[in-house]
This record gives C-alpha cells, structure tokens and sequence, in this order.
C-alpha cells in the first residue's frame, strides 16, 4: 500500500510539473500592499498536507513551476521528515512528494550509502540549514549535507544499528521533472552546519564553510576547492546578488553583523567596511535576494522579551549600506529560519514561519 501511495504520488508530481508552467499568476499574489508581510496561507488541521516547520531544514525556490522547495528535519532521533514540501503560488497549496519514510526502512545499500523507503531509493532525514538550492539550467535540486546528527552516541542511537555500514555520505540531487532523488557519484563537500547559492551566470553552485569556498558545476559535475579558506563561523547563509555578481554571507556562531562577499571571477573575498547602521548581531537568519530592487534582503530578531520580533533589512552591496524596511516587521521572532526565498515571477519574497507552537504559516513581502 505504501508502494503503490508514493507511485501516485510521484506520478501527480509528475503530471503537475508538466502543466503548472502554463498557469496563470495568482490574483491574490498580485493584489499585496508594498511594504509589509502578508500572511498567505495558514495550515489548517482537515489541510492534506500538514507539517510542523522544521528550523534546521533548508529551503529553496523552483523557478520554473513557481514553488517553494522545502528539505530537512530537526531529526535528533525525534523527526523524520524526509520528504521534499512544495508550496505551490499558483494554488497557494501545500503538497509532499512521498509519505515520510518510516526510520525501519532507513539502511545502508551496496554502494555503502545511506537510503531510505520501501525501495531504498530517498535520502535520509537530515539537517540541510542553508545548503538546499535550485539549479535553473538542470531542474533539479541539489541538497549538500548529511545526517551529521543522526552519529550514535550523539543525540540518539536509533541508527547504531546501521551506521557502521555506512562509507560515503553524498550531495544529493532531486530532479523535479521526474521527481527521482539521485546520490551523485562524486567526491561530496557537505555544507552542515554552512550554506551554498547557485550562480546562475555561471551554472555553478558555491559552498561557503571555513575550510574554504567550493564549487559543483563543469565538466565533469564535480566539486572543485575554489579558495582555501572561509571567514566566518557556522549557521552563516548565503545568496547570489545576480546585480553585482557577487555571493553575499551574513551570519556566524554567537553573533556577527559583518557581510563578506566573494566574487567567483577574480576570486574577490572580503569583509566588508559597511559604516553606518546594521542589525543586530545575530546567525541562522533568513535570506534572500530581490532581483528587482538589486538588494539582499535578511531578517534578524531584534529586541528583548515580549518586544522581541523579526525585523526586515535590506542590504545595497553597490552602496555597502544597510536599511531597515520598517514597516515590514513580523509581530513575533523567527529564530533559526532558512526557509525564506525570492519569487522572480511575483517580484515577492516568500517566507515560512510562525509564532512558537502556532500553525506553519507562509508569508509575502513585496518591497516598495
């Protein structure tokens, strides 16, 4: 039975990626007041899909369908959640790819991979934090991370029995046209607890992590070391200012408000000066890029007690300044959340977050 539910599901999957692209624009979508976030959908419990946001899960955005991709778990032993969830804006609907796979499924294969399901043929629940990212020119997505957390001995030992067998952990690849996980056979750089953005110009994905920056892209699609190093800590993110060419990181361990920017070309790597107002220090935030206005957009939690709430900043690399959209506040904190992308079609960011123990809830900006 649950064989035959996720082959309907792929197959609607499938059927509904081959005509989304010829929907029209949501009306909803178009009609947003400028300036603030709008809640665009609440989950509800009689929904078909319901799910508790997951913050150390990444997320991502199909351009070609018009969806937002999420992927990735708390897992410690407690969350399986290894299905990719779509949030589609032209339905404002949720859906999952496949049920969950249940954690008795979850082995080692011949290749010494770690796989999941019935046949063996999904990744396992894991922590993806910022390095979950679409790639234009091949519709698929690519997830750099792994279970890191799922170690026995460290959060939990339900997987001790299975762990030992394990030899390589791989850059996973979801193509959305026929919505097939594949573990590429490559060498693997892993992005947990980093992040990595696609360079659209360039067909390459960037990693970011101390040990340094890499690429996945060329011929062969291998990962490739591009600089030695990194300059920030864990739970940074990362977007590609598609304006200026450049890879904008914001965020570290403890708390930074630096930006440092990398260019792939000329191999440009600094932090920059950036005098003048910044947010708070802070790490794991949400961050996106708006092709329109040319800006990097984050939103940091910013406050004390009841009067702590998220805040909306806009970054000008052109310019180096910073700017808080003031009107475009979230009544509550969004703590760890890489689950906020850029809708290119509707000009809107869009975000996933919600007050602690409320409904997962979908927001909506469009910047003035």
């Amino acid at each position: 039975m649950v064989r035959l539910l996720t082959v309907l599901l792929v197959l609607t999957f499938v059927v509904a990626a081959a005509s989304v692209s010829a929907q029209s624009r949501n009306p909803v979508l178009a009609a947003l007041p400028a300036g603030q976030w709008v809640q665009i959908h609440v989950q509800k419990p009689d929904d078909a899909v319901v799910f508790t946001r997951q913050p150390h899960g990444g997320g991502t955005f199909d351009r070609k369908r018009g969806r937002l991709v999420l992927f990735g778990s708390d897992t410690h032993g407690e969350d399986w959640t290894n299905s990719p969830l779509f949030f589609d804006l032209n339905t404002l609907t949720w859906s999952r790819l496949y049920p969950d796979d249940d954690p008795a499924t979850y082995q080692v294969n011949a290749d010494g991979i770690p796989v999941a399901g019935q046949n063996g043929d999904h990744p396992w629940a894991m922590h993806t934090f910022g390095a979950v990212v679409y790639r234009d020119a091949h519709d698929d997505v690519i997830v750099a991370s792994y279970p890191q957390h799922l170690v026995p001995g460290r959060f939990t030992d339900a997987m001790a029995h299975v762990w030992p067998r394990i030899q390589r952990h791989p850059t996973w690849r979801l193509d959305l046209t026929t919505g097939r996980w594949q573990p590429l056979a490559i060498e693997a750089q892993h992005f947990f607890p980093y992040a990595a953005a696609y360079d659209r110009d360039r067909d390459l994905v960037y990693g970011y992590k101390p040990e340094g920056i890499f690429t996945l892209g060329g011929d062969p699609q291998v990962w490739r070391k591009a600089l030695d190093h990194g300059l920030t800590g864990y739970h940074n993110n990362m977007v590609y200012d598609a304006r200026h060419k450049v890879f904008v990181v914001f965020g570290s361990n403890g708390g930074r408000s630096d930006i440092l920017v990398y260019r792939g070309r000329g191999r440009l790597h600094r932090k920059m000066a950036t005098p003048g107002t910044r947010p708070s220090p802070s790490e794991h935030n949400p961050m996106a890029f708006d092709e329109r206005l040319g800006k990097t957009l984050v939103i940091v939690d910013e406050g004390t007690g009841a009067d702590r709430r998220a805040r909306t900043w806009t970054y000008d690399y052109g310019r180096d300044a910073w700017q808080r959209v003031e009107q475009a506040a979230l009544p509550f904190p969004v703590g760890m959340n890489y689950n906020m992308v850029y809708d290119p079609r509707d000009g809107l960011l869009i975000l996933v977050a919600n007050p602690a123990g409320a409904p997962t809830a979908v927001w909506a900006l469009r910047l003035p």
